[in-house]
């Protein structure tokens, strides 16, 4: 017999808008949803009293073990799916890159292999691509392989040299090859001259510091761009989504287009709702380095206007997990003090307090995770580290150079062109637009599970896989408690950044249960899922 769950009081986000009931899962799907069911014999019970259920989340934009081919994030999809649960966030579509000399077959497998023993909830692939092959013929071939795999949407960049960026006829060619296979094309919208003028002139002027980067890139730029690739998605038949509005004209635009009937969505992040340009003031800049970045405040406001009117499609995070090592440039490793504090150990010992501490990449990892990545026990890491805390403490201050080399508590190092762009989200949006949105009331509980998992469902062709409370439906559930106050603290998310834009914020509402494909993944804030678990959801390609 399959197992049984069954979600009680609350308060159901549906289709047809909110009902009071319960709903019953058996195995991996949604059985039935009432206005009162009883618990049958040995069926487990999750008491929503008070909860809103929703949907799980599906974010349709992270960047989990991110290579740029110049950053990489330290994270793996272990940390970044836990990270995701415990937000109420069931289902991430990630990407895989199409690096140089590579073809989508081959970039879709290597992300595989790196989800796939590793994923604690379900995840979908976008592709995206870098170098083109040299034929229309090629690149069509190219978007037929990401349809049979089912992965179809490719992203592609106005800027970012020499990695990512495509000139307009570049772009022009992967549009209409998309568009002729039903492939979604997102793009990341800047335009490259305007960024690389502004960036110049700020270098140029001695202005390289956290503070400048939100001058570096204009809203004119995002708004230039997102209107181009409009004019060239229509001229191409090719359905587009533009990720990350951070300016309002942007949302006008593609709104616009598709109310004359372009196929078009204006993806935002909570950060752009949320926070604005004043952080680059502030005490900690080094927390809003993104790119687009934050805007002015009457920007968020117009925003907001946008999402509750139905302008905006979708909201994702952009989640991108840079620790504060890497954010402020620090490279303890290559302190004479940390390696002669090191040179005092063996080597085993030295590697174990080199992952511990997170001096290679800032990620101060748990015994259970240094284990896994030097291949044996957690009770032999505790005895490593026990030999190694004995060798430092006979050391003289050597203890304190480690913490000391680790601690990010000074001002940044890096000037705001070298400094990684990105910020982590997935543990906060849902509380966040809880809190700023639906407590606030902008939006309503159904608008906020339109924006959140309806519609990216149904974008990248996962509905009704994924994306709504309905029978046969995946049973991907958030019970979330729309009270309860809580405080945003770093020291308590699931990621390894190590910091939080929004620390020390106070927030309505906590997530109280999640459950992915009937699996209770995350119970008061805690993570109770495990490694392998989620696995691919293939898209169907979509149109309108």
């Amino acid at each position: 017999m399959s197992q049984q769950l069954l979600i009680q009081n609350g308060t159901l986000i549906t289709p047809a808008g909110e009902l009071p009931g319960d709903l019953r899962i058996v195995g991996e799907r949604i059985h039935s949803i009432g206005a009162r069911f009883e618990p049958e014999l040995g069926e487990e019970v999750l008491d929503a009293t008070g909860c809103v259920v929703l949907p799980g989340l599906v974010d349709p934009h992270t960047h989990i073990q991110l290579d740029t081919g110049i950053y990489k994030t330290p994270d793996d999809w272990a940390v970044g799916t836990r990270t995701a649960a415990c937000g109420g966030v069931t289902t991430v579509i990630d990407f895989a890159t199409q690096f140089p000399g590579q073809d989508v077959r081959q970039a879709v497998a290597n992300r595989l292999a790196e989800a796939h023993d590793l994923a604690a909830i379900d995840y979908g692939l976008h592709v995206m691509l870098t170098v083109l092959p040299e034929t229309d013929e090629e690149l069509e071939g190219w978007m037929a392989d990401l349809v049979e795999l089912g992965t179809p949407s490719a992203k592609v960049y106005t800027t970012y040299r020499p990695n990512y960026y495509q000139d307009d006829d570049s772009l022009l060619r992967v549009l209409r090859a998309a568009g002729r296979r039903g492939v979604v094309v997102m793009v990341h919208a800047e335009n490259d001259a305007l960024v690389s003028a502004a960036t110049a002139r700020l270098v140029a002027a001695g202005q390289t510091s956290l503070a400048h980067h939100g001058a570096a890139r204009p809203a004119l730029a995002e708004v230039e761009a997102v209107q181009r690739m409009l004019l060239l998605a229509r001229e191409a038949n090719c359905p587009l989504y533009v990720v990350h509005n951070s300016a309002a004209r942007s949302a006008e635009l593609i709104h616009a287009a598709r109310q004359a009937g372009q196929t078009a969505w204006s993806e935002t992040c909570p950060q752009y709702l949320t926070l604005d340009e004043r952080v680059y003031a502030g005490e900690h800049p080094e927390w809003g380095i993104m790119q687009p970045p934050l805007r002015h405040p009457a920007e968020r406001e117009r925003l907001w206007e946008l999402v509750a009117s139905g302008a905006v499609n979708s909201i994702g995070t952009d989640h991108c997990d840079y620790t504060l090592l890497q954010k402020h440039g620090l490279e303890p490793l290559n302190s004479q003090a940390v390696q002669e504090v090191l040179a005092r150990l063996p080597e085993e010992e030295r590697e174990m307090v080199v992952l511990r501490a997170g001096l290679r990449d800032g990620w101060q990892r748990e015994w259970g995770e240094v284990a896994q990545v030097m291949g044996t026990s957690r009770d032999a890491i505790r005895r490593l580290e026990n030999d190694a805390i004995r060798r430092l403490q006979e050391g003289n201050g050597a203890l304190a150079t480690l913490q000391a080399a680790v601690a990010a508590d000074g001002k940044p190092r890096l000037p705001f062109t070298q400094t990684p762009g990105g910020i982590p989200g997935l543990e906060t949006m849902l509380p966040l637009l809880a809190s700023d949105g639906v407590a606030a009331g902008r939006i309503t509980w159904p608008r906020l599970a339109e924006l959140t998992s309806a519609n990216p469902a149904r974008i990248f062709g996962l509905y009704p896989r994924k994306g709504a409370l309905l029978p046969g439906s995946d049973a991907d559930v958030v019970v979330f408690d729309p009270m309860t106050e809580t405080t945003i603290k770093a020291a308590d998310l699931h990621n390894i950044a190590g910091y939080t834009p929004y620390e020390g914020r106070r927030v309505r509402g906590r997530v109280r249960f999640t459950v992915s494909r009937g699996l209770v993944v995350c119970k008061g804030g805690e993570f109770t899922g495990h490694r392998g678990w989620g696995h691919l959801v293939e898209g169907k390609k979509t149109m309108g």
